[in-house]
């Protein structure tokens, strides 16, 4: 992709985007001797540089980890190893966005379909408050290891879902802690911890 030329609205020396390099959204001069810090091609320049729509999706980590995926309006020529630089150089997209998502998620609010908190954002937010605050009350179902396949979840890990360094979600799925120990719906959960009945009554008639 060719860069876009123009000039500078502080200082009125030619400017050029970094298109070829990725990042449309950034300007530098063109000449060695600069007048000023930052190259500001002029408004109407700016906004008419093409744009075009990607569904990315963010991992966030705090208390908690939780991802958001989304439509963004982002220039047309980002790399994709540059993504992560513009999105951050453009944060007025999405950061509050997911600060809200965040805080609804504890309320167990669901925004969109596509987003994480459909599913699970609120019990891992809920989780993370009870593990600092009250952790005894929830001590007996806090693990480093998953119970389903015995790993030990690395920071990469994508099949389990933590809270600090305890396991909130195992691999199935299966939520560890039980839910009406931390405010929400227990309903249907099933303690890991105890031993599972076995039901003998096909042997008989086999």
């Amino acid at each position: 992709m060719k860069n876009t030329e123009s000039t500078c609205t502080s200082c009125g020396d030619p400017i050029r985007n970094l298109a070829a390099e990725g990042r449309p959204d950034l300007w530098d001069h063109i000449t060695t001797t600069r007048r000023c810090i930052d190259a500001t091609p002029p408004h109407e320049v700016a906004k008419t540089l093409p744009r075009e729509t990607r569904r990315i999706r963010i991992r966030v980590e705090e208390m908690v980890s939780y991802e958001v995926e989304k439509e963004f309006e982002v220039h047309v020529g980002v790399a994709p190893q540059e993504l992560a630089a513009y999105l951050a150089s453009n944060d007025e997209q999405w950061s509050d966005d997911i600060e809200n998502h965040f805080f609804d998620a504890c309320e167990r609010e669901v925004h969109d379909d596509h987003t994480f908190f459909a599913d699970d954002a609120g019990y891992l937010a809920k989780l993370a408050i009870q593990i600092d605050e009250w952790p005894t009350h929830i001590v007996r179902w806090l693990t480093l290891a998953c119970p389903v396949c015995g790993v030990q979840p690395a920071k990469d890990d994508t099949a389990h879902q933590n809270v600090g360094y305890f396991v909130a979600i195992a691999c199935n799925g299966t939520r560890l802690v039980d839910p009406g120990w931390i405010g929400m719906d227990g309903t249907g959960w099933e303690d890991w911890t105890k031993p599972q009945a076995v039901d003998a009554s096909g042997k008989a008639g086999s």
